[in-house]
């Protein structure tokens, strides 16, 4: 089996036989919730867990929120970077360099500040570079706040679609990911059940991590 990278949550990394392949980029969209946030910290606070810095562009959160996320979750927030950008569209996303992984919260916020065709297009160059650096890139859109047309290139442009939403089950709500694609991972499709606890994120797996 190839190298795997961790997503930052045990069940899940077991789900997907590891974690996530090397040079991927990924998009955790769906309903909006808490989970958005708490899925970002621990995918920042993963990576230092496994000598990865991490750079998080965030749009909608102050870096001190940011900082006291990651280590909530049980992360070094002195490994993040974090970079709050201007509502102007006057900024640029980094280069992806080896070394780091990188988490920009959110792309309704960047796509309306730079203009939806640019970031679609500045997504693409990411994803090239992401690649070639085999660094991993996860980047939040919540549903419905976009045209459809732009959220549905959004999930083609991703290696690895991790949805958020409820599963109704008579009068209760259950909180779910479902990986709907994944690049390198056969069979991908998977549906987890979690919940959030005082440390983030738990997912449950029956899955072994190898």
């Amino acid at each position: 089996m190839s190298e795997r990278r961790t997503t930052g949550l045990s069940g899940l990394d077991a789900q997907l036989g590891g974690g996530l392949p090397p040079g991927t980029v990924h998009l955790l969209y769906g309903e909006p919730m808490n989970a958005f946030e708490l899925f970002a910290y621990h995918f920042a606070a993963g990576g230092a867990a496994k000598g990865q810095g991490s750079r998080y562009l965030t749009t909608e959160r102050t870096p001190e929120d940011v900082r006291e996320g990651i280590r909530r979750v049980g992360g070094d927030p002195s490994k993040a970077e974090v970079v709050a950008m201007p509502h102007n569209g006057k900024w640029l996303i980094p280069d992806l360099k080896p070394g780091f992984r990188y988490i920009l919260d959110d792309f309704t916020g960047y796509a309306t500040a730079v203009g939806f065709d640019e970031a679609l297009k500045r997504m693409v160059v990411l994803r090239e570079q992401a690649r070639k650096a085999e660094v991993e890139l996860l980047v939040t859109l919540t549903s419905g706040l976009l045209d459809k047309s732009v959220e549905t290139r959004m999930r083609l442009w991703a290696d690895g679609v991790l949805e958020l939403g409820f599963d109704r089950q008579g009068f209760g709500l259950y909180p779910f990911l479902k990986v709907t694609k994944m690049r390198g991972i056969p069979e991908s499709s998977r549906f987890i059940l979690f919940k959030e606890t005082e440390a983030g994120l738990f997912m449950e797996s029956t899955r072994r991590v190898f």
